[in-house]
């Protein structure tokens, strides 16, 4: 319950921070706005402010910025582009603020030591014990949990042998487990407690300066990349889609739900704030990936595109934004009935 709050409490805080980002920017650049509701719905003030925008301020907390469509696509396409990805970069920018915030203020990510390994789970069988320190997933090093989350979930979905490292003293020990599919059958993936281990988070330790914004950029970069690969999965199948949102968060930072700290919480925000950003670079023209795509597109090419070719890339976004939706469900069914 408390990860559903936080969700629903990221999504208004990081709708808006994404539309003061493209709204300043959308200033920065001179570009006319007519509107920026800082809420919807009911009027409660209005107040126009010096450039001619109408601040409205509503009941229902949802911002959204009202720019004229024909003034906008009359701007040069570079600005228009600055202002049509401000509001992701928005976004992208908070997850690297809050993590860097974590790490420095409250706990650095723990490093990757096995703690209570299930008696009957597959890593136990294998031979892991508690205090073993896992240090690469199929090759790949591993010094965290978040990076051994990540890795393990890379391979949800996928059939072969998942190989393990674990240092054990002066000894390094290495472990291959069978998978079929892996994780693919469940409503929420839950790699670390499919192997029967868990993150040791004993340890409370702060991460240096350097340290803490190196880190935050890393793991802001892993992220993207992680949501964007499990995004592709559920689109296909091979992952069900109620796990966005769900446990698939809590695994990638190596969270423990029953345990959530402040600096758990801001992880969490972190992590939202990413989703949201990388939902409005899908291709729709309801939100940014589409006017960046066209944006860019006449920047390179040095002239607007014809009238044909704009209409012909709003059908293919409209495809692509809405398209993944019944495909998606489509798969859940078959994946819940078989």
């Amino acid at each position: 319950m408390d990860v559903i709050l936080t969700l629903i409490f990221s999504i208004i805080l990081f709708n808006y921070a994404h539309e003061f980002g493209h709204f300043i920017v959308a200033r920065l650049t001179a570009m006319p706005i007519p509107a920026m509701y800082v809420g919807v719905g009911p009027a409660l003030a209005r107040k126009t402010t010096k450039s001619g925008t109408q601040m409205v301020f509503g009941l229902i907390p949802v911002a959204s910025m009202q720019a004229d469509g024909r003034v906008f696509r009359e701007f040069p396409a570079f600005r228009r582009l600055l202002v049509a990805s401000a509001g992701p970069m928005a976004n992208f920018l908070f997850t690297f603020v809050l993590l860097a915030v974590s790490y420095i203020g409250f706990n650095a990510p723990s490093t990757a030591v096995v703690s209570a390994v299930d008696v009957d789970g597959r890593a136990y069988e294998a031979g892991m014990r508690d205090g073993d320190q896992l240090v690469a997933v199929d090759g790949s090093a591993t010094e965290t949990w978040s990076d051994a989350g990540l890795r393990l979930l890379d391979r949800v979905g996928d059939t072969g042998t998942l190989e393990l490292a674990v240092q054990r003293g002066e000894e390094r020990l290495e472990y291959g487990f069978e998978i079929s599919r892996w994780q693919s059958d469940v409503a929420q993936v839950d790699v670390f407690g499919d192997l029967g281990i868990g993150p040791d988070t004993s340890s409370d330790a702060r991460a240096s300066l350097f340290g803490g914004l190196f880190g935050a950029v890393r793991d802001t970069v892993r992220m993207f990349w992680s949501t964007t690969v499990s995004g592709f999965k559920m689109l296909f199948g091979s992952m069900s889609v109620l796990n966005f949102g769900g446990a698939m968060q809590l695994t990638q930072l190596g969270l423990d739900a029953g345990s959530l700290d402040a600096g758990d919480y801001l992880k969490l925000f972190a992590l939202f704030s990413l989703c949201f950003g990388l939902i409005n670079l899908l291709p729709g023209p309801i939100v940014d990936g589409l006017a960046m795509i066209v944006a860019a597109v006449e920047w390179v090419a040095g002239r607007p595109l014809p009238s044909v070719v704009d209409k012909l890339m709003q059908i293919v976004g409209y495809v692509l934004a809405f398209g993944p939706i019944p495909l998606c469900i489509i798969h859940e069914l078959i994946r819940v009935n078989s």
